[in-house]
């Protein structure tokens, strides 16, 4: 008989290495599929990161045309300029070939995504390993992440830095040693360097590492283990910091004033709240569907459109601020000009109580659904994307409740972000760092009814191998008429007549 010791030591390394390959594989696809198009559209395609590379590389500094004025900016994260600005290094400022080289660095933080969705999904359910092979399937063949590569922003980068913040803060068995810690304050910082709003995950994930951290300290327990528990966390943050510090100190150079990583939320806040904001930044040209039924009588000029559809968008700066609302910032430096408008904004929403609460509402279903002032997200495989994703998450939530005591982390974090982004500004990229919760809230839930299935087939294919006859070689010949027996061997009737 094979024994089946070997082979159950196997199969998690068989599965890491399909799964991830065939998140490279589809991503890689993508990018090839798509680079026609993304060579054409390459100003937009790298939006205001490309511009901020480019002078990067011309000796002009961080900088870019920015609310009226040209010069040191902090209105973009510094990670994905600097990576964008290495590519141009390399390959050329602007070439096809720097492009695509940024798109596969992507598609390896696509990959990184899903195995830290993986050991999210094994640090809330370490009793059922498959749950995290789904979750990370799912993560892995999910169209919206497969086509956020195509393009240059910090979605994919955020999203993997938070899921894996999380995968630590909801680990009950790994002990938080000293090097545990400073490496996840230095991911912390990173993190922060991507995408700034994702401070507010932070206390979150700190409380979590207070509760969940395993350490084994010497000495009297109740005033050791509390000690420790706390100092960790500090460490953490104080790691964090430092990471960023050398950020923080350029933006007080430049800027004469204290700027937390980005200076532009008074801006976001005022593009969202306006007398014509739909909520986000934008404004439908003309909706999806007049782009669309131009193009009925063929499905690839259809698809076509909707590509360009991002040309077929205006943003609220193009209508209120261009070509003379510039005037009233000049002379300001960036913070104060971002101060201005997010000033106005604030009283827009006192004057208009009622339409921010409309917009925040409206918002809040951009956020969980699709954008309606982007006319790609009009496009049937990401409205179906969406739909499921968000079936999946909540009906997985509910049924994963009775393990809420582990999940409270990544609840309370959805919760926050999801808040933020209502209340402020909203747009498609923003719930991409929020969508691999979704994936191990629905594995979890699912698990079960999906390993009860899997159960009965292994039970079915079992029971139909048993039930096979065996080869002609193997079968016993039966006694028959044909064989002769002697007469000893007849029965004592037989021997009578």
């Amino acid at each position: 008989m094979v024994q089946a010791g070997p082979i159950q030591q196997r199969p998690p390394r068989l599965l890491w290495a399909v799964l991830l390959s065939v998140a490279l594989a589809v991503r890689i696809a993508a990018v090839i599929l798509l680079l026609p198009k993304s060579i054409a559209v390459t100003g937009p395609l790298t939006y205001e990161h490309g511009a901020i590379a480019e002078n990067l590389l011309a000796g002009r500094g961080f900088s870019v045309w920015y609310l009226g004025t040209e010069g040191p900016t902090s209105q973009q994260a510094p990670w994905v300029p600097f990576v964008l600005a290495g590519c141009y290094a390399a390959f050329g400022v602007g070439s096809p070939a720097a492009l695509v080289a940024y798109q596969l660095l992507q598609c390896l933080a696509g990959v990184g995504l899903v195995a830290a969705t993986v050991r999210l999904t094994w640090s809330l359910v370490p009793e059922h390993r498959g749950c995290g092979w789904i979750a990370g399937c799912l993560a892995a063949l999910f169209p919206p992440h497969i086509y956020m590569v195509t393009h240059v922003q910090a979605a994919p980068w955020a999203a993997l830095g938070l899921t894996m913040l999380l995968a630590a803060a909801c680990n009950r068995s790994a002990p938080l040693t000293w090097r545990r810690t400073f490496t996840l304050g230095a991911l912390s910082g990173w993190l922060l360097l991507v995408d700034p709003i994702l401070v507010l995950a932070m206390p979150i994930v700190g409380l979590a590492l207070l509760v969940n951290a395993d350490v084994k300290p010497t000495g009297d327990r109740s005033t050791r283990t509390l000690l420790h528990r706390c100092i960790r966390p500090t460490v953490i943050g104080l790691t964090t910091l430092l990471v960023i510090a050398p950020w923080l100190a350029r933006n007080f150079v430049v800027h004469g004033e204290f700027v937390f990583v980005k200076a532009s939320f008074g801006y976001a806040l005022w593009q969202g709240n306006n007398e014509l904001s739909y909520g986000t930044d934008k404004i439908p040209k003309r909706s999806a569907a007049e782009i669309a039924s131009e193009h009925d009588g063929s499905l690839g000029a259809r698809n076509a459109a909707l590509w360009e559809a991002r040309h077929e968008t205006i943003y609220i700066d193009d209508i209120l601020l261009k070509p003379n609302g510039y005037r009233e910032l000049i002379g300001l430096s960036e913070p104060a000009r971002s101060r201005v408008l997010g000033e106005k904004a604030k009283q827009w929403i006192m004057d208009h109580p009622g339409d921010y609460v409309r917009l925040s509402l409206q918002r809040l279903r951009y956020f969980l659904l699709w954008d309606a002032t982007n006319p790609k997200a009009a496009h049937p495989i990401y409205r179906g994307s969406s739909i499921f994703w968000l079936t999946l998450a909540f009906i997985g939530l509910i049924a994963a409740l009775p393990r809420r005591r582990r999940l409270w982390p990544t609840i309370a974090v959805f919760a926050v972000i999801t808040a933020f982004h209502a209340l402020t500004i909203t747009s498609a990229r923003f719930r991409i760092p929020l969508e691999p919760l979704g994936f191990a809230w629905g594995a979890i839930g699912f698990g079960p009814a999906v390993r009860s299935i899997g159960l009965r087939v292994v039970a079915a294919w079992r029971s139909a191998l048993e039930e096979t006859p065996p080869a002609v070689s193997e079968r016993v010949p039966l006694r028959g008429p044909h064989r002769r027996r002697s007469r000893a061997d007849l029965p004592e009737r037989t021997k009578r007549h």
